[in-house]
């Protein structure tokens, strides 16, 4: 039954980001609602992996991973640079949104399993997802400031930004890989979905 319900995540998707889209062009307001489609993602993502007991484990090692990287971070500056997150992305923990451990999950296995489509060794696909997650964040940087999911002090993104991001995710990546076999093309859709959505409010 779910690997049924699963080949429709990815028009899920790509409906909800459209309107997603609209909703962005006629009110600032519709940031508001970044939390619920990053657990929307995050969830569908979640469903369309073929062993649920190891995505669970998966699921909480890049949640819990993820948040504790973005505490460090935004307390010490060390990480990432200077930042602190505003409240578009819902509740906060220390600072800190709590759904930035989904958004962690969501976006390395979009960019693993793009990886995964090259067959090459794991560990170059792990590489190149952390490649990809950079890429993807490239494309998410501007609008997350315009919109206040976090702000940079200074209003300067530093470069080691994006270090920090390659090499943590790569990690993860590496991880998750090694735990899965079998390709999610639900996350597949949803980093192509995610940078033409990015790529496109990037422009508005």
């Amino acid at each position: 039954m779910r690997a049924k319900l699963s080949l429709y995540f990815p028009l899920v998707l790509v409906i909800f980001h459209i309107i997603g889209f609209v909703l962005f062009t006629q009110s600032d307001s519709a940031s508001d609602l970044t939390w619920f489609n990053l657990l929307l993602c995050g969830t569908l993502v979640f469903l369309a992996e073929a062993n649920l007991k190891k995505a669970a484990i998966i699921f909480i090692i890049i949640f819990l991973g993820g948040f504790l990287i973005e505490l460090v971070g935004t307390k010490s500056g060390v990480l990432f640079g200077n930042y602190h997150y505003g409240d578009v992305l819902g509740w906060k923990l220390f600072g800190v949104s709590i759904i930035i451990g989904v958004n962690w999950f969501a976006i390395v296995l979009a960019a693993s399993n793009v990886a995964r489509l090259f067959k090459v060794p794991i560990l170059v696909q792990a590489i190149l997802g952390g490649i990809l997650c950079v890429a993807l964040d490239f494309a998410i940087e501007p609008v997350a400031i315009k919109y206040g999911f976090w702000t940079w002090a200074g209003g300067e993104i530093p470069f080691f930004n994006y270090v920090t991001w390659f090499g943590f995710a790569a990690i993860f990546s590496y991880i998750y890989l090694k735990s899965s076999a079998v390709i999610n093309k639900t996350a597949v859709w949803l980093f192509g979905v995610w940078l033409l959505f990015f790529m496109a409010l990037n422009f508005i």
